[in-house]
């Protein structure tokens, strides 16, 4: 914990949390500015001073502090899972709150007895709520609606802001296309996979426990398959990494379940690398990450092997499936709730052949219900304008402001 031991002043906007700052910053040009910190990470002594006249020693009460000292006219936040944002119209109604949503949500949680949908429709019947709440499209309207039937909220479907501000062909020329599968390995730090990896509860779905060996093996039975296809096509395979190369356990993992077969590592160096080592043409294979749904959303060729339940060996949960709630179909042209041989191999045979007009016809309609996708986010700044927020208007993501993993 770091101790802040500056007098906090009044601003007009605060920033909930530091995840996005660096996308948030391209748009919004507010300089009377403060950070939120979770007082675990920084605490400033000030605030808490003002939380212990409370007698209330909780985060809540620490941010009721934090808020009246501030007063802000706006907060904004990319931590959408974060319950404590969702109290900022109870504990300062005169602000106006922006949640703006980082990724799809689902039950996924570290408790078997509650997850974040739940806590979410606990504190909706307090009155915890947002004025704005800009979601990635159709599946996190769906959600948010879902979680909280009582909110206020204008809910507006903007997209995935880093997403919207990245050009892929700005910096890459097509050359031939390349089989990608996008990895969803987990932050393990420096450590990568040691003995808790098949041993430890990792996440529950609902009340079911999973390790991670258990939920990560779907992407070692994809990733193998689709580098043999790969090999078979004359194609450049390539895990595209969500994790910076210094964390050495996703080059393990797929070093250790591509053995024997050819394969390039494209690991995360920065918050837009994911997006920026893609080439138009290239052929892509997701299981269930939110970039995988960003990128149909923008067009691209995608395949979507949605067995990561099926292959833990619980296929009764269908949550995790190709367009879940929204999409009831378990397998479709381009997507597919099971991961044997035959399926992986009908729906990326499918994505990689197909006409340009086969694949616009087969995935347009998807593509606008379940993601957005808003080139320069100009619904978002049209948003920003309408609330009197300061900002930049459309436009792409300054490279200064990308920050570095």
């Amino acid at each position: 914990m770091r101790l802040d031991f500056s007098i906090p002043r009044r601003v007009r906007l605060v920033y909930f949390g530091r995840i996005g700052l660096g996308i948030l910053r391209n748009y919004v040009t507010e300089t009377d500015v403060a950070i939120y910190e979770n007082p675990r990470e920084q605490l400033n002594v000030w605030v808490a001073l003002r939380m212990l006249l409370s007698r209330d020693l909780s985060e809540f009460s620490y941010y009721r502090a934090f808020l009246r000292w501030r007063k802000p006219k706006f907060v904004i936040t990319m931590e959408d899972n974060n319950l404590t944002f969702f109290a900022t119209n109870v504990l300062l109604p005169s602000c106006t709150s922006i949640a703006i949503q980082n990724g799809l949500r689902k039950s996924l949680s570290h408790s078997a007895s509650t997850n974040f949908m739940k806590e979410l429709r606990q504190v909706d019947s307090l009155g915890y709520d947002a004025d704005v709440i800009a979601t990635l499209g159709g599946l996190g309207t769906d959600f948010f609606r879902s979680a909280m039937p009582n909110s206020r909220a204008k809910v507006i479907e903007v997209g995935n802001l880093m997403n919207n501000a990245l050009r892929l062909d700005d910096n890459i020329p097509a050359g031939q296309p390349r089989l990608v599968f996008v990895s969803k390995f987990p932050n393990r730090g420096s450590k990568g996979i040691d003995d808790a990896w098949n041993s430890s509860v990792f996440i529950y779905s609902g009340e079911v426990a999973f390790t991670a060996e258990q939920y990560f093996r779907v992407d070692s039975v994809v990733a193998r398959e689709c580098a043999t296809i790969a090999q078979e096509l004359s194609m450049e395979f390539c895990v595209l990494g969500k994790r910076p190369k210094w964390q050495v356990g996703e080059y393990d993992y797929y070093a250790h379940h591509l053995d024997g077969l050819p394969w390039t590592y494209l690991p995360s160096s920065n918050q837009a690398s994911s997006y920026e080592q893609l080439r138009p043409n290239d052929v892509i294979v997701n299981v269930d990450s939110t970039i995988g749904y960003e990128l149909l959303a923008r067009g691209l060729r995608i395949a979507f092997i949605t067995a990561r339940m099926a292959v833990a060996g619980h296929d009764e949960i269908t949550e995790y499936r190709f367009g879940n709630p929204l999409v009831q179909e378990p397998s479709g042209p381009y997507w597919t709730s099971v991961a044997t041989t035959k399926e992986i191999r009908r729906v990326v045979d499918y994505v990689a052949t197909a006409t340009a007009e086969q694949w616009h016809a087969d995935s347009s309609a998807a593509r606008e219900l379940l993601l957005q996708y808003d080139q320069d986010n100009s619904l978002l700044c049209r948003e920003f304008d309408l609330l009197g927020v300061k900002n930049s208007g459309p436009r792409p993501w300054t490279r200064s402001l990308i920050p570095e993993n």
